[in-house]
């Protein structure tokens, strides 16, 4: 039964994407906020490019806060994101915390902690070294293992905050069978031991991913529920495998979790430059998508393509593939190049991006993974280029425009002023 909080939030949030999508189509009424403005760059035009950002480790560090506290304490988890977030004036944050190890960590798979980043799987001792290892492996309890509660309760935190809900992160099932069993043996196991490869899948499909978004949503009303699958990339592993070892159990928890007002979908691979034929790597991407969503066309899928491959294939034989495809493409900022600087390689860098990837709409910038001790200049440049270059209709001179670097508050100042508190 739906509680009338959820059930008013959930309206809420049907009006603001219909209002979205009306919007990108063209029936431009009133202003968008930055919620609304991802939207309908997912769906069309907004009135100017989404830019949008992972707080994640740079938040932890621009508190000072240690990576037991971040990512085990949901206030100052959730009170520094939004701090990043506001302080830079971004249009949305999603609450991403460590997320390929949260269904492992309820599992019972070892973690190496570390100070100043996210807790890591420690590879010396998987959890699954034998067989016989995943016949005594025990489904975790949704919500109550780990630190599955540290999750529920941030969400739970970010939905006050903002007032909407936040996209929901789970681990995909490939990528955490390679976390679970080790690369090498995983490998092997495809090749040699295929049937115990598919079990192992369907475990961590059905019996861990599935009950953890069920979860995830019932706590939140999550629209969008994005599984993670960096492993699931080339050249760690082939489309082939790809194929027949992933995209078949992706569809089967999209069909065990998908609804009318909810979008599942596997995100977060990589590897175009790695194969002779990009396409092969992005039909890939949209085959993580499509099967298991019914009404497609409504859904708000994107394309995420990160600088390392773009560089390398350029950004408009990608664009051209989006369109094709009538997806909204993603593309994220260089973290190094947001570390290093200078603004002004930032700024040409995002305008860029923009030039080349934002076309008529459909288009979404990302600034992940800031590097911890990041100059905040160098974001805010990030920022303001977006936003001054971004404005639709694109400007055909966009190379002869003149970049205005915004006069800033320092942010310790501004987090004594108007930031949430993290002690």
């Amino acid at each position: 039964m739906i509680s009338p909080d959820m059930l008013k939030l959930q309206m809420k949030v049907v009006y603001k994407l219909n209002k979205a999508i009306i919007y990108s189509y063209g029936l431009r009424i009133g202003q968008l906020d930055g919620y609304e403005r991802l939207i309908a760059g997912i769906y069309g035009k907004p009135d100017r490019v989404p830019v949008i950002t992972q707080p994640y480790t740079y938040a932890m560090g621009m508190h000072g806060l240690s990576a037991k506290t971040f990512f085990s304490e949901p206030e100052p988890f959730i009170h520094a994101s939004w701090n990043m977030a506001r302080y830079f004036g971004f249009d949305f944050w999603s609450p991403v915390f460590d997320f390929y190890n949260i269904e492992l960590d309820a599992l019972g798979q070892k973690l190496i902690w570390r100070d100043r980043s996210e807790p890591d799987v420690d590879t010396s001792d998987p959890l699954i070294k034998s067989q016989d290892d995943l016949k005594r492996l025990r489904p975790p309890r949704p919500g109550l293992d780990g630190r599955m509660p540290y999750v529920l309760d941030s969400y739970k935190r970010y939905m006050e905050l903002m007032g909407v809900p936040p996209m929901a992160y789970a681990c995909s099932p490939f990528t955490m069978a390679v976390l679970t069993r080790g690369y090498v043996n995983f490998i092997r196991d495809m090749r040699r031991n295929p049937a115990f490869a598919h079990r192992l899948m369907q475990f961590l499909s059905m019996e861990v991913v599935v009950p953890w978004i069920d979860k995830m949503v019932e706590a939140t009303g999550a629209a969008i529920v994005i599984m993670s699958d960096a492993w699931a990339s080339q050249p760690n592993v082939t489309v082939d495998m790809v194929r027949e070892f992933c995209l078949p159990y992706i569809e089967k928890i999209i069909r065990a979790t998908n609804s009318a007002l909810r979008t599942v979908l596997d995100t977060g691979s990589w590897g175009e430059r790695s194969v002779q034929n990009p396409r092969e790597v992005l039909d890939v991407k949209m085959d993580m998508m499509l099967p298991g969503n019914a009404l497609k066309a409504l859904r708000p899928f994107f394309l995420l393509v990160w600088n390392e491959d773009y560089e390398e294939t350029g950004i408009p034989p990608i664009r051209n593939y989006a369109e094709e495809r009538k997806v909204c493409l993603m593309l994220n900022v260089r973290p190094n190049l947001l570390e290093e600087g200078p603004p002004e390689a930032i700024v040409d860098n995002v305008r860029r991006l923009i030039k080349e990837g934002a076309g008529k709409g459909r288009f979404i910038l990302l600034l992940n993974l800031v590097p911890i001790g990041t100059p905040v200049e160098h974001v805010h440049a990030a920022v303001a280029a977006a936003k001054q270059f971004g404005a639709y209709p694109i400007a055909p001179d966009l190379d002869g425009m003149t970049f205005r670097m915004p006069e800033f508050t320092p942010f310790a100042e501004w987090a004594k002023k108007e930031g949430l508190p993290v002690d």
